[in-house]
């Protein structure tokens, strides 16, 4: 479909599949010429098609260069180009901090069910993340639950103690349990000396004291390995500096001068650098009772095995990417790590699963490939105004839009709209007409996954029914671009071909998994095998981490990080704080909710599942409403300097009077007039590049006669 009017015009003409090519071609051609093939932008995401053949895969890391490695149409394509990747910003302050910074080791989900005490943040697993329902059983166990959330969810209503927290500092609360854990002497000093990072002497530089550093020679840290240059403790008794591996020792606070070298241990910057966050900060930061406070860190630190069940309620602020250092420590202090019942749950790891498949990915490279330069999407209407990244000329002026749909779950809507504008040419490339869709110059559409044979390390999808109407694979669709531009043997083997490749390795054959196998049963792997669930430390320090020495940003922004900035730290959001004078105008606090038959904006448009989940509504407290001349069933606006969005009004006592609970997932044409992301703005933490779209203040109003 080619947009004939202005874009978001739904003016449409629909052309010949040859005719999309050609155009994508020619506009890619026409950049690369002028500006080089880093001026072709792909925005990716986490929707439909992540298998091997199809999707885009996903990156951890934008610094300064991804290295494809799945999604054989997608990666195989940019780097003939050397294109740019927008990388998601979504949840990556959480997924940055447990896959890179921290390291975090998780028990599988079914595990909570032997935890005695769970305390969950910003989650909700009765209306969505369901993989963390077995909090029920914990409870019938006789367990006890704690849900801190700004709303009565559901699942707050099956808690034993709810914690009202104000959006945007959980953070502040969590610091606090910390010092009253320590203050009266609740700390699990074995765990906290022997298991985690506290003991590690770090210099002023703020990296870790190595053993080259003293001139001592590695160790091995377990039979057989090979010597490493590790972290140094100071060993109480041989009064001297040695290998965190084999003291015997470990003096927990203190500074010390080794060899000339001046150096703390973590523990005694840390200690020092989080005491301004006492339960008095707490109760009056959070707004909530210094008693609670101080009965949530009781219950946590003594009656254990005790769970961390962190979701992604609190992660959408500017300062959240710190509570994940925070929530490390608290579990170091009470020892609540890599033991049944007591984690730091993140992402529903499960204790069954499908073997990995032993795949062979060797056609995911291509020969003389180009950098391909990864950013952060978000950061696009930097570039549009600048023409650069980090200080070099980088124009972009083409944008393909794949498994991604920015203008609906993107940060900053309004502003992505206008960094469109400065864009000559969008295509998205998807299954669903998006908000994203309708802002472009050509939508391709591309088949469901259900509708492809296709792979990815644990599962195979064998195609269940021919694709409908004229969607393609995302495979195809790249091969054939890449043969309009002149280079056509970029894709030398069939999808069949690539998939054989990728799946007859000796390992696969002998164990009855190979192509053919998969695609008459679909797992790669065999029978499910069981695990025992239980988390285990894979970084390199052996400890659990609540400590960053070495400071790697997501993005390769210029940044110097503060010393706060590498240990637990609590500061106000951006916007979404309580003094902040805006409040004054917009004195609310917007938070956003995923829906029962919502995922994110996938899946809409299909009658009886819109049937089910009715038109969308911000849910306000039964004051505002009143102070306001709302009740339910009004339709009235919630409105910033950002933007607006019009839509139903649902009034309850079940959430707090300072904030409105707004859904995230419904397009623009579910609302009655704007977007709920139109309420956020690009705010980007240096660290993680997390999608921050919760990081506002609002005000609410009715709109007379119904009409927007």
């Amino acid at each position: 479909m080619k947009q004939t009017g202005q874009r978001g015009s739904e003016q449409w003409a629909q052309i010949s599949w040859d005719e999309a090519i050609a155009l994508v071609a020619e506009k890619f051609q026409g950049a690369i010429d002028e500006f080089g093939g880093s001026s072709i932008a792909f925005w990716k995401g986490f929707g439909n098609g992540n298998g091997y053949l199809n999707g885009a895969g996903t990156s951890m890391m934008c610094n300064p260069y991804i290295v494809p490695s799945a999604s054989i149409g997608f990666s195989r394509f940019i780097q003939k180009i050397g294109a740019t990747v927008f990388e998601s910003s979504s949840d990556f302050a959480a997924m940055y901090s447990t896959f890179i910074t921290l390291a975090i080791p998780v028990n599988a989900n079914e595990d909570l069910v032997n935890a005695k005490t769970i305390l969950s943040i910003g989650l909700n697993p009765a209306d969505t993340t369901r993989g963390d329902w077995p909090i029920v059983e914990a409870r019938r166990n006789g367990a006890k639950v704690v849900t801190m959330d700004p709303v009565f969810s559901k699942s707050a209503a099956h808690s034993d103690i709810w914690v009202p927290v104000r959006p945007g500092t959980d953070g502040a609360m969590l610091l606090a349990m910390c010092n009253y854990i320590i203050d009266n002497d609740l700390v699990d000093y074995d765990y906290l000396c022997n298991g985690s990072v506290a003991p590690l002497l770090v210099k002023d530089d703020m990296t870790y004291l190595k053993l080259s550093d003293i001139g001592l020679d590695p160790v091995a840290v377990a039979e057989g390995s090979d010597p490493v240059d590790s972290e140094v403790v100071w060993d109480a008794s041989a009064g001297a500096a040695a290998s965190s591996f084999t003291a015997t020792d470990p003096e927990l606070e203190g500074e010390f001068d080794v060899n000339g070298i001046h150096v703390r241990t973590v523990y005694s910057i840390v200690k020092e650098g989080i005491k301004e966050f006492t339960v008095g900060f707490a109760a009056k930061e959070c707004d909530v009772p210094a008693e609670q406070i101080e009965e949530v860190a009781r219950l946590y630190a003594t009656n254990k095995p005790s769970t961390l069940a962190p979701g992604y309620g609190f992660e959408h602020y500017k300062n959240s990417w710190h509570m994940y250092k925070t929530l490390m420590l608290l579990a170091s202090l009470t020892g609540n790590v890599g033991k049944p019942g007591a984690s730091v749950i993140q992402f529903g790891a499960q204790s069954s699963m499908s073997r990995y498949a032993a795949t062979n990915n060797e056609d995911a490279v291509v020969e003389g490939a180009l950098p391909v330069t990864g950013i952060t999407g978000e950061y696009l209407p930097q570039l549009v105004e600048t023409g650069k990244w980090n200080g070099k000329p980088h124009p972009v002026r083409c944008v393909y839009v794949l498994t991604a749909n920015p203008l609906s779950n993107g940060l900053g809507r309004n502003e992505l709209i206008e960094a469109f504008d400065g864009v000559d040419f969008i295509v998205t490339a998807d299954s669903f007409m998006t908000d994203t869709a309708r802002y472009s110059d050509l939508v391709l559409p591309v088949a469901l996954s259900w509708e492809t044979n296709d792979s990815s390390a644990s599962m195979f999808t064998q195609k269940a029914v021919e694709p409908l109407g004229e969607c393609r694979q995302d495979i195809d669709i790249f091969r054939d671009i890449a043969t309009k531009m002149g280079f056509g043997d970029l894709y030398s083997k069939t999808n069949e071909e690539y998939l054989r490749t990728y799946l007859d390795t000796p390992e696969n054959l002998e164990a009855g998994s190979g192509y053919d196998a998969a695609s008459a049963s679909g797992l790669v792997g065999g029978d499910p095998m069981f695990t025992a669930g239980v988390g285990t430390e894979t970084n390199p320090t052996g400890r659990t981490q609540f400590f960053v020495s070495n400071v790697l940003t997501r993005d390769a922004v210029a940044w110097e990080p503060r010393e706060v900035d590498r240990h637990p730290w609590y500061e106000p959001a951006h916007e979404a704080y309580q003094a902040n004078p805006l409040r004054k105008t917009y004195p609310l606090y917007g938070v956003s909710s995923h829906h029962h038959y919502w995922a994110h904006s996938l899946f809409k448009g299909i009658p009886w599942l819109d049937e089910l989940r009715g038109e969308p509504m911000v849910l306000m407290h039964e004051d505002v409403a009143a102070e306001r001349g709302i009740e339910t069933g009004d339709t009235v606006r919630v409105f910033n300097d950002h933007g607006h969005v019009v839509l139903k009004a649902a009034v309850s006592q079940g959430i707090r009077p300072d904030t409105l609970m707004l859904p995230h997932g419904p397009e623009g044409d579910d609302f009655i007039d704007g977007h709920t992301q139109s309420l956020s703005s690009v705010v980007l933490d240096e660290m993680t590049s997390n999608n921050n779209f919760n990081d506002f203040v609002c005000e609410v109003e009715k709109v007379q006669g119904g009409a927007a």
